[in-house]
């Protein structure tokens, strides 16, 4: 203890005085800095977070917390895990309440030791996760904001540590994301200094999943392969890379659900539903799970596509305890094409009317199916069974149904939908000349239209002649599907038609 004498001999010495100031300042800033300790439980905890085992995580953290209070890696988690339950749940109680935990949150994260790697990571992660939370509720302006920060610390910290591997989740998002900006909008991320391309993002999270391993960022391998099967199916025209990525799921999907999520939309949009139908109906379940209805979704979809009877079970499952609003229209919809495909076309009036009822139209498919449920008109049983099969991959009983059933094509749409069927059929049988004229007709009956068909045609076309190497082909119809005036299916039809103007650039660079 510092005695009297020893306070009064300092007094009567200024300098020792100051020095000693200085000290005692000095000895207060290092040991109030938060400290950034992976250690053995907190890579645990991660793990449980990634599988939605919150509770398990919970425990996890609280003993970190004890044992290492300065530790800020379980203040990272926490907001991971805050992340997911916004993201998963969509229950906008929850935005609100754990909204209010996110200042604590980064006023602990920015009193971190600054000369750390995971100092600026760690807060931007909290960053990028929150933008994203935000525009599951429409807080655009607000998620921008936090996405230019997340971007700016990262690009600082990858600079300063160009090998620490954890940031390479974080940019490998972001770039992939900046390479989709339509042309009409690239001055905003050139405003904030903000580039990037598909083909570089999807190069960090591979780089992130090849050299992450059980000794070095065991917790990663799962978060990029989650990450990089989202980029390959929606940013890639080539659905054969997102399969590849199934070699590296191993036994993943045993426990854990975001990744059960991942392989069985891969495995839908691959042609092997069957597949994705198995992994879905014996997905891990129970109370040490956060519930992820949109599983249940997921599971209707799959179902749905092979003609199963059961399949509305599933879309009643899913509306009945989703909290949410997202596909709730796409799923109403989807019960009353079961009903429709068993003969009864009253319940699938119903349906269709709660499809104007419930739910919101934020999402592309919610946005179709509320506007098939305001035209009220059914749609043809030949198109509908072609349009399920082909989904399912069963490509051969889609063509059969649109060359055997006599669909009694009248209206407008169907005209257009017919052909454009036939297109998509074609395509995926790699009958590519076939494929070829079908959508240039696609695109004849419907340029004009709202409809999708003619706007998806044009960006099948630009992929089979980006896939060919005629890169002026591919660049005229990328931007013709860009152009197009429908509104169905409108952002994310021109997401993928931007990402393959940037492909088509970057290919053209190389041939140089």
């Amino acid at each position: 203890m510092l005695t009297p004498l020893f306070f009064t001999f300092i007094r009567g010495n200024n300098e020792l005085m100051k020095n000693f100031i200085w000290i005692i300042f000095l000895f207060t800033v290092f040991t109030a800095r938060g400290q950034y300790n992976y250690s053995p439980r907190c890579v645990e905890a991660h793990k449980q977070i990634s599988s939605l085992r919150f509770n398990n995580a919970r425990i996890l953290l609280e003993k970190e917390k004890s044992v290492n209070p300065d530790n800020l890696i379980p203040t990272m988690l926490e907001g991971y895990m805050d992340f997911l339950t916004i993201i998963v749940g969509e229950n906008e109680a929850d935005f609100d309440s754990l909204y209010e935990l996110r200042s604590e949150q980064l006023s602990l994260l920015a009193d971190g030791d600054r000369q750390s790697h995971w100092y600026r990571s760690s807060i931007a992660r909290l960053y990028l996760q929150w933008a994203f939370a935000r525009v599951k509720f429409g807080s655009y302006f607000n998620a921008a904001r936090d996405i230019r920060k997340a971007y700016i610390l990262l690009e600082d910290n990858n600079e300063q540590f160009p090998d620490f591997l954890p940031d390479k989740v974080g940019l490998g998002i972001l770039h992939a994301l900046v390479g989709t900006i339509p042309d009409n909008y690239r001055w905003i991320a050139s405003l904030f200094s903000m580039r990037g391309s598909v083909e570089q993002g999807r190069a960090e999270l591979m780089r992130v999943l090849e050299e992450a391993d059980d000794e070095r960022y065991p917790y990663l391998k799962d978060e990029a392969l989650f990450y990089l099967s989202f980029i390959d199916l929606n940013l890639q025209p080539d659905k054969g890379r997102a399969h590849e990525l199934m070699s590296y799921y191993d036994n993943k999907t045993d426990s854990n659900l975001m990744l059960v999520f991942s392989a069985s939309r891969i495995l839908m949009q691959t042609g092997q539903n069957d597949q994705a139908i198995q992994l879905l109906i014996s997905h891990p379940g129970g109370r040490e799970y956060y519930p992820f209805y949109y599983l249940d979704y997921l599971s209707g979809l799959a179902k749905l596509n092979r003609l199963d009877d059961d399949a509305g079970q599933y879309f009643i499952r899913f509306t009945a305890n989703f909290k949410g609003t997202t596909y709730i229209k796409s799923a109403y919809q989807r019960l009353a094409w079961c009903e429709l495909l068993n003969g009864d076309v009253q319940k699938y009036d119903e349906y269709m009317n709660k499809v104007l009822v419930y739910g919101d139209d934020f999402t592309d498919g919610d946005k179709v199916a509320l506007k098939d449920a305001e035209s009220g008109k059914t749609p043809k049983l030949c198109l509908l069974k072609a349009r399920l099969l082909y989904d399912g991959g069963y490509y051969k009983q889609a063509d059969s149904v649109l060359e055997e059933m006599d669909c009694g094509l009248v209206d407008e749409r169907d005209m257009i939908e017919f052909p454009y069927r036939k297109g998509r059929i074609s395509h995926a049988m790699n009958n590519h000349n076939a494929a070829i004229e079908w959508y240039k007709k696609t695109i004849e009956l419907g340029a004009v239209q709202t409809y999708y068909f003619a706007a998806n045609a044009a960006l099948q076309l630009g992929t089979i002649y980006e896939s060919s190497g005629d890169f002026d082909l591919a660049e005229k119809y990328f931007k013709k599907c860009t152009q197009m005036p429908n509104t169905e299916y409108k952002s994310s039809l021109n997401q993928k038609a931007k990402a393959g103007l940037n492909r088509i650039e970057d290919k053209r660079k190389l041939r140089q």
